[in-house]
This record gives C-alpha cells, sequence and structure tokens, in this order.
C-alpha cells in the first residue's frame, strides 16, 4: 500500500519535535497528537492487509479550501474517507447518534463523530464531482485503541472496531474490483492536482469521466492558515459552516476554489449572475498575520504565559523546601 502523508510539523523521519507538538496542538487542538498516534495505529493495521493497488493519503488538503481529510483510501476497491478515533470507553452508534453509555443510560457527545465523518466523506465525493467525476465514497470510522467498545445500531457510518480492522483491510483486497490501475491513477492525480471541468448537461459516467480531462492547467490560490479536521468543536464548527447546511442543496452549488477564483474558501455558494460578470468589483486581499518562528502572535503570547507560570511553581518548590533547611541550621 502506497502512504502519501501530509501531515504537518513532522520532522524528516515523521516524528513530533516538543516544539512542533506544542505548535501543533494551539493551531489544531489539544488531541491533535493523540489523533495523530491513532492514525499511525490504524495506517500499520491496514498496511499489513493491503499490500497493492491501493494509495492512502494522510491528511491531505482538498484543493485551495482550507478542508483536511484525514485518511482517504483509494483503490480497486473503492474510495473510502476513513475516520481513525482514539477515544476509549463503551459509546452507542445508532443512525446517526453519536454519544456513550454509562449503566445503561446514553449521554449524547459533544462532538458528534459519526456525523463527521459522514460530511467528510460527502465533502470528498464532492470534490470529485466538481471535476467532472460521478463516484461514491464510503465513509468509515475506525476505533484504534481496544479499550473502546462499540455498540452499533444501524449507524449511518460503517464502524470497525480495533480487532476488526485486520478482516476490514482483507475485505478489501478480496471484493469485487470496482476501479483498474488505470483508473486508480486517475483519482490519485485528481486528488494531488484537481482540475477544474466543464460539465456537461448530462453528467459522464466514472469510465467515460476517467477517460476525459480538462488539460487546463488548476492554479491554486495561496492557501490561508490550514485548518486540520480532527477531533475539536472548532474543526467541526468549520464543517458545519460549510458543510451541512450547504449538502441539503446540489452538489454543483459547492466550490472547492478548482476554477477562477481569487482566494481559498472552505465552501462557497456562487450562483451565475450576467451583473456580477459584467462588473466585476476587485477585492483587497487581506494581510497576513505576522508570525513568530511559524506561529501567530498570541500563540507566542500563550507560551510565555506558559513559561512565566512553570517558572513561578519551580521557584515555588524551591522555596518550599529550602525554608526547613534555613530554620534547622543554627
Amino acid at each position: 500500500m502506497k502512504i502519501i502523508d501530509q501531515t504537518p510539523l513532522l520532522d524528516a523521519n515523521g516524528k513530533l519535535s516538543l516544539v512542533n507538538r506544542i505548535q501543533g496542538m494551539l493551531k489544531y487542538g489539544f488531541s491533535w497528537p493523540a489523533n495523530l498516534e491513532a492514525q499511525e495505529k490504524v495506517i500499520a493495521q491496514l498496511n499489513k492487509g493491503i499490500e497493492k493497488n491501493h494509495t492512502l493519503f494522510r491528511n491531505q488538503r482538498l484543493g485551495a479550501s482550507e478542508i483536511v481529510v484525514p485518511l482517504i483510501l483509494i483503490g480497486s476497491s473503492g474510495i473510502f474517507a476513513l475516520e481513525a478515533t482514539p477515544l476509549k470507553g463503551f459509546y452507542r452508534a445508532r443512525g446517526d447518534e453519536w454519544g456513550t453509555v454509562s449503566n445503561g443510560k446514553f449521554q449524547p457527545a459533544s462532538i458528534n463523530i459519526l456525523s463527521r465523518t459522514a460530511r467528510l466523506a460527502k465533502i470528498l465525493q464532492v470534490f470529485f464531482e466538481r471535476q467532472g467525476l460521478k463516484l461514491s465514497v464510503e465513509p468509515v470510522l475506525l476505533a484504534a485503541d481496544p479499550g473502546m467498545h462499540i455498540e452499533s445500531v444501524r449507524p449511518a457510518v460503517r464502524v470497525v472496531m480495533s480487532d476488526a480492522i485486520d478482516r476490514f483491510a482483507a475485505s478489501l483486497v478480496a471484493g469485487r474490483p470496482v476501479y483498474n490501475p488505470t483508473e486508480i491513477s486517475e483519482l490519485v492525480e485528481r486528488l494531488q492536482r484537481p482540475r477544474s471541468s466543464r460539465q456537461e448537461d448530462q453528467a459522464p459516467s466514472v469510465d467515460d469521466a476517467l477517460a476525459v480531462r480538462d488539460e487546463r492547467p488548476f492554479m491554486e490560490s495561496e492557501p490561508s492558515r490550514m485548518q486540520s479536521i480532527l477531533n475539536s468543536p472548532r474543526s467541526d464548527a468549520l464543517i458545519e459552516k460549510g458543510g451541512a447546511q450547504t449538502f441539503q442543496q446540489e452538489p454543483s452549488e459547492l466550490d472547492f476554489a478548482l476554477e477562477e477564483e481569487t482566494s481559498p474558501t472552505v465552501l462557497v455558494r456562487n450562483p451565475y449572475t450576467p451583473e456580477e460578470e459584467e462588473t466585476p468589483q476587485p477585492k483587497a486581499a487581506a494581510p497576513k498575520p505576522r508570525r513568530f518562528f511559524g506561529m501567530l502572535s498570541w500563540q507566542v503570547a500563550v507560551l510565555v504565559f506558559v513559561f512565566i507560570c512553570w517558572c513561578a511553581a519551580l521557584a515555588a518548590v524551591s522555596v518550599f523546601w529550602l525554608i526547613p533547611t534555613i530554620q534547622a541550621q543554627p
């Protein structure tokens, strides 16, 4: 299995330094390192059972948007949007409901990872549809920790627990092929180098769409600050803002900055109006925030505050241990 890792802040060995770990927690949420560890566990298990004809993207950004999908698996068996969770405990997945189970009572979770995984799959499907490829993406939730138990009752997404990841990988290899190697290569290329496509009145099939290429190169505008889709209310708000409400509309109304947009957006509804084409209104570029060692000013301020608190605590402990020694001296 070919693995394409787009995770930010990793060194050449794929590890997080202490500084990058703190920077990533400030930027993507305090659960970011735990999510990366969960991804590594899941990738290791999948890599044992899937040898070839599959490509796994890790933390891949879609076009010029700020949407990052944690794991995307493309192979002969299909296209899958994978979410690896490091959670532990007893959970229940019923339809699109997600929560914990304690003493037989169901408590909805603050972050519904079932709905989020389903939305990520829908976003990825629309991303390919914007390039003229009509296909389906299957959402899959993977439990990385053996201490997590999920009671599934017709869940909205496919749920795979830690001890069943190997069987899940084996089912992909033994399943009926959906795409041939040429089509797989085309899908991988479209994910890495998206192209805008002028769709005809009737959308082409997958085979026809894969055989026809738009020769116009994709011009990716400079992205704004990358927003990771991980376990944080902030990332959920990003999907909710551009995804959940907009998905009630037709897929053609979603935009991933694949055409002539001047600035990257998450999901933009951009209906055509002749007046806007005749009198375009230039938009002033927003000033870039000033950065220090790759961090924003507020992130540096937080680090300074934590360092001061640590020094104060160290001084207090030192005084606490020195006072009895001084008093004991004659």
